[in-house]
This record gives C-alpha cells, sequence and structure tokens, in this order.
C-alpha cells in the first residue's frame, strides 16, 4: 500500500517517534512501515543473462493482500524491518533470543570482547517497544 505523507506522518508517530521494536528514536526519512504480519509481496525473475545471473523483480501484487493494510503497519527502523522480514512477532523475539548464542558459535570477535568483559550478556526476556508503550499508555 503507497501511504500519503500523513498517513506516514501518522504511522511514524504511533509510538511517540519511535521504531515499534527497539525503541530508538526515528528520523524524519529511512524509517519503514513494516507489515506486522506479512503481507509477501510477489517477485518475478528476469530471463538469465549470459552469466547465468537473474534478477528478481518485484510485481507490486501480495501474496497475503489482506495484510496490506494501514491497520497492519508498524513504525520501524530499518535494521530492525530488515531483520524482521516475513517473520511474525513471535517468531521475530525468538530470533533475537537467538542472537548471543549464534555470536558465541561463530563469531571469535563477539567471543573475543566477552572473554576481555567488553561485552555483558544479560539473560532477559525480548519485549518490544511498542509492548512497552501500549502497557504504558493504559496504566
Amino acid at each position: 500500500m503507497k501511504l500519503t505523507k500523513s498517513q506516514r506522518a501518522e504511522l511514524r508517530n504511533k509510538f511517540s517517534g519511535r521504531c515499534a521494536y527497539c525503541g530508538c528514536e526515528l528520523p524524519e526519512r529511512g524509517w519503514h512501515a513494516d507489515h506486522v504480519e506479512a503481507a509477501l509481496r510477489k517477485w518475478e525473475f528476469s530471463p538469465r543473462q549470459a552469466n547465468g545471473v537473474r534478477r528478481a523483480i518485484a510485481t507490486g501484487e501480495h501474496w497475503l493482500p489482506e495484510n496490506d493494510v494501514y491497520e497492519n503497519l508498524f513504525p520501524a527502523c530499518a535494521p530492525c524491518n530488515l531483520f524482521k522480514a516475513t517473520f511474525s512477532v513471535e517468531s521475530f523475539r525468538n530470533e533475537i533470543a537467538q542472537q548471543v548464542s549464534r555470536a558465541r558459535r561463530h563469531s571469535v570477535n563477539f567471543r573475543t570482547a566477552e572473554r576481555f568483559g567488553q561485552v555483558h550478556v544479560t539473560e532477559s526476556p525480548i519485549v518490544f517497544w511498542f509492548e512497552r508503550y501500549q502497557k504504558e499508555q493504559a496504566a
């Protein structure tokens, strides 16, 4: 769905101008309108080039068009929206919760930083900004 300028401004301010997920302050430009429940864009592929490469081209259509509505949008910083991709909110929460164990397993940099006290991991539930914000507003 194409947002009007006023819809975009309204969406940005939905959670006090902050990313619905991490809570960072959103800039005037460069933030994303995230489909909370994925709309799943349809893609077509260009003909294969001589080097074997094919380009994916968005068709503008969705697999779940019922999810491409304003009510299903949250304001999100680019890193959160790109990492969330098509995950549901609960799947996104689970993916975030696994990041420390993935970093320990695959990143010598993380393990070194942790050993030298540069990284302190805390075991805590993943609570999104929108959940804290909505709870605060309800109180």
